[in-house]
């Protein structure tokens, strides 16, 4: 048979395509139109080139086209698909079918262990077909990596309700192997409680074609619960069959603690508000603290509060405090929850806010490691507790311990509002005080003798062996100034006495006249001053002779007057109580002036009266003291020292005026 001739009418028949016939060697001795225009050469040029010609480099010296052509010589035929090589070194992707031919001209004929007698090459251009399928292969794997890196899960429902298709963050959080979720009902997935206005949203979705946001907790294998908003929509088919819905679920858990942390914070500073218009017309410690406790312990968030207040003496069973106030918890058992967390366990990372002076928080306490924490909490049914020190003018007065329902509660910004609190409630506590020794009509008098030199003028006096008369103390920020009499004594030796004491930081001659020196001492550091300003109490006179000191002191009736002694005396204990007595003031007291006085003038305009008068800045003829040296002590601007000055000045003599009318 004539194999060209078959080949020349099967080459008619597809002249659309690429048809060649090769020898037994796999040489060109036919090519057809197709083949011109596919591969590029004519039929002139590419007689006798063998098989190999159309192979690029790295697939001929993988002999690729000799292994093709013994599979068409042993099997009958091959098809293959793959790069080949035309005229210029132009790349096409073909598909290809390589056949033998046998003696008798069947094409395909399995000629076993003999030669065939040539081979025919049909060959087809897939060279847009082959980029359009690897564009969307390439487009396939980035849309799925896509899928796979997203953050969020994705999901597909069937219109029965069968889950369909999900992403591998989908099996991240629900927790179930892939054989576990095909078919799953989208409710399985969600917490109880949410699955009534979850499975509405999905009702909406496939009967209304809504696009629906909802909100609900995520319910995971191992029973956890992780708040999401789903994103979802209706898939329909080109015929508006309803096919299923597909969505997208975000984890808004950090969005829920924000919204959590700032609802609470909201609630706490209206708690604090009530508490501060309380706490404006409190008359007595008591009260100041009841209100506390009792606002707390009728709060929604809150399940109790207890203070304990300080005591400069350990108690019997150990601890510096005491029980004072409490709501929303029994009186039996109060003790000993607030010292669990006043006084923690040593193996807790807290610490007694009597000594950092910092809000000390215990959160998600009914799954505490401390055996003590969990089962109370448990009991109670309280999540988290905040700690609070009550602390005014350097001194603690106590303790707020405030216990609240949510695990997580008291987060930082909770923690900056009660650290304020606490010193608020500290200020109250010792402006109530103070106004009690102002407007009462009987105080007590203490007197104490003491030769402690922790007090910077019995250090003083003893360095100087002489007498010191505290004419004044001016509390400032951090430290405290004195005013100072010093009868017959060497001012040069008082300022080398002074240069060898570490609590006295600055010290200035006010006046010297010829039997006394008058001067302005400024102390940092602990004083008896500060302890008395902590309890409201007032220093009526101190005087030192050679290192001994008589200090007589006024406090308020309703003082706890053996807590203050043991305040003083614990802290200076070379420092004994001498009397005690009550003093009836008259019935125009000077305290009547100063309420007038002081109940109009401000903290600041009362600071540069006092240290106008004490500093020497109207004595005449000669000032002792000027408005600069004034305004440096008080730490202020000379024209703002000016001002507040002659405001006081003004309300002090209109005080006076008034009351003589």
């Amino acid at each position: 048979m004539d194999h060209h001739l078959a080949v020349d009418e099967f080459s008619a028949l597809v002249s659309d395509h690429a048809v060649a016939l090769f020898d037994s060697t796999g040489n060109v001795t036919s090519w057809n139109e197709g083949a011109k225009r596919l591969v590029g050469y004519d039929e002139e040029r590419i007689l006798g080139s063998h098989y190999r010609t159309f192979f690029p480099a790295d697939a001929r010296e993988a002999e690729r086209p000799e292994r093709l052509l013994e599979r068409a010589r042993s099997d009958g035929a091959v098809e293959n698909e793959g790069v080949r090589v035309g005229s210029g070194g132009r790349q096409l992707w073909v598909r290809e079918v390589l056949a033998a031919l046998g003696d008798d001209g069947e094409l395909g004929a399995n000629a076993g262990d003999a030669e065939p007698a040539g081979y025919i090459w049909y060959v087809s251009d897939r060279t847009d077909e082959h980029e359009r399928e690897r564009a969307l292969r390439e487009e396939k794997a980035v849309a799925e990596t896509v899928v796979e890196v997203q953050p969020d899960i994705l999901y597909a429902f069937d219109a029965a309700g069968n889950l369909i298709e999900w992403n591998e963050q989908f099996e991240r959080v629900v927790g179930y192997r892939p054989d576990e979720l095909a078919g799953m009902h989208p409710l399985r997935f969600i917490a109880p409680t949410d699955r009534d206005h979850i499975g509405d949203a999905i009702e909406r979705i496939l009967e209304e074609g809504e696009r629906v946001t909802a909100e609900g907790r995520i319910l995971t294998k191992d029973g956890a619960r992780i708040p999401h908003e789903f994103n979802s929509a209706r898939i329909t088919d080109d015929d508006g069959t309803v096919l299923g819905f597909t969505g997208v679920g975000r984890n808004i858990s950090e969005r829920k603690t924000r919204e959590r942390e700032l609802e609470r914070l909201e609630r706490l500073n209206a708690i604090v508000r009530r508490i501060d218009e309380t706490m404006v017309a409190a008359e007595s410690r008591d009260r100041i603290e009841t209100a506390v406790v009792e606002e707390f312990a009728a709060a929604d968030g809150y399940c109790f509060a207890g203070i304990g207040r300080e005591r400069s003496v350990l108690t019997s069973d150990g601890h510096s405090w005491r029980p004072a106030v409490w709501a929303g918890i029994d009186s039996t058992s109060v003790g000993d929850v607030l010292a669990s967390f006043i006084d923690p366990p040593t193996d807790t990372a807290g610490a007694s806010p009597f000594e950092t002076r910092r809000v000390q928080r215990y959160q998600h306490l009914q799954e505490s490691a401390i055996d003590e924490w969990q089962a109370d909490a448990r009991e109670r049914g309280y999540g988290s507790v905040a700690v609070v020190p009550i602390v005014a003018t350097d001194r603690v007065f106590g303790v707020l311990v405030i216990a609240a329902d949510d695990p997580s509660a008291f987060a930082d910004r909770e923690c900056e509002v009660l650290q304020e609190f606490g010193v608020t409630i500290g200020h109250a506590i010792n402006a109530t005080a103070i106004r009690r020794l102002l407007y009462t009509d009987s105080v007590i008098e203490l007197e104490f003798e003491s030769t402690d030199r922790g007090d910077a003028c019995i250090a003083l006096s003893a360095e100087t062996a002489t007498t010191i008369a505290v004419d004044h103390v001016l509390p400032l920020d951090d430290v405290f100034v004195y005013y100072l009499t010093v009868p017959d004594s060497d001012p040069g030796a008082v300022r080398d006495a002074a240069a060898d004491l570490p609590a006295i930081t600055e010290l200035r001659c006010i006046d010297v006249s010829e039997d006394e020196s008058y001067w302005e001492v400024v102390v940092r550091g602990s004083t008896i001053s500060e302890l008395l300003v902590g309890y409201g109490a007032r220093l009526q006179s101190k005087v030192v002779r050679d290192g001994v000191a008589s200090l007589t002191v006024q406090v308020s009736p309703d003082v706890d007057l053996r807590e203050f002694v043991d305040a003083i005396t614990s802290a200076y204990p070379n420092t004994r109580l001498v009397s005690k007595r009550t003093v009836d003031r008259p019935v125009e007291t000077r305290g009547d002036f100063r309420q007038t006085v002081e109940s109009n003038l401000t903290e600041k305009q009362r600071l540069a009266l006092e240290a106008a008068y004490h500093g020497g800045y109207f004595e005449w003829p000669t000032r002792n003291s000027d408005a600069s040296e004034i305004a440096d002590r008080l730490g202020i601007a000379r024209q703002t020292f000016h001002q507040h000055l002659r405001v006081a000045q003004a309300k002090l003599l209109s005080a006076y005026f008034g009351a003589s009318d």
